[in-house]
């Protein structure tokens, strides 16, 4: 069998001009077998998360650009307390009268339920339970008019926020209202997505093969061009994205 590699890296150069990249690639990622030890993946996710927070100014200027460019509003702000303002003003800003959002813990500090109270906004935490069955979920997610969620990470090359399920998380909040919000912490944003898959592989190792079943990808408003080789914005999912990137 020919060897692939003489091939590889001006396959991926295209790749990266394709999608728009114009910043060489400052390192060659380490693809280390699935089945690396777990010490070893330990070390390889030490290194990002050290990496991460040496360079976290500047990967968060990164985030906001990438993230212009792909078609979020960003909103930089320096406290939870601004970042619940920003988006009463979001909810305000495009007349809304129902909002869900995610039962995260970062919902603690930013209290944006108090805000849209202030604005007579119904604001819905979108989660089962006893007083709202599983299936009551669609219906008020797809009456809202925005959602809004916290991520799991964030990546700074892709403009992507990583929704992984887990407690308090419902897809929909960020999938079936027309305008979504994403409240994204600087500690929360990686460099990459080499160094995304690197954190979950761990996360996979640690929990001895348990994983979730999905991870949802946001990276910009939905498009489509199915329909007669037409981009169209928003069929698939929320037209409209706002950023809010706590320091």
């Amino acid at each position: 069998m020919p060897d692939p590699s003489p091939t590889k890296e001006p396959f991926l150069q295209r790749v990266r001009e394709a999608l728009g990249r114009t910043e060489p690639l400052l390192y060659a990622p380490d693809y280390p077998p699935l089945k690396t030890a777990t010490i070893r993946q330990e070390e390889k996710v030490r290194t990002i998360q050290a990496k991460a927070f040496a360079r976290r100014d500047r990967l968060v200027e990164r985030l906001k650009e990438t993230a212009s460019t792909a078609g979020w509003h960003v909103h930089h702000v320096h406290s939870p307390e601004d970042a619940a303002d920003v988006l009463g003003d979001i909810a305000i800003g495009i007349g809304a009268k129902a909002v869900v959002r995610t039962a995260e813990d970062i919902f603690r500090a930013v209290n944006v339920d108090a805000v849209l109270r202030r604005a007579r906004i119904t604001s819905t935490i979108l989660a089962s339970g006893r007083s709202r069955p599983r299936s009551s979920l669609k219906r008020t997610a797809f009456g809202a008019d925005l959602g809004v969620s916290g991520v799991a990470y964030a990546i700074a090359e892709t403009a992507s926020c990583a929704i992984v399920p887990r407690k308090g998380i419902a897809r929909l909040t960020s999938l079936a209202p027309p305008v979504y919000a994403a409240v994204v912490l600087a500690d929360q944003v990686l460099e990459s997505l080499d160094d995304y898959f690197a954190v979950t592989r761990l996360a996979y190792q640690r929990g001895r093969g348990r994983s979730p079943n999905y991870a949802n990808f946001i990276s910009g408003p939905s498009r489509t061009a199915d329909i007669e080789q037409t981009l169209t914005i928003g069929v698939h999912g929320p037209g409209i994205v706002h950023m809010v990137v706590v320091d």
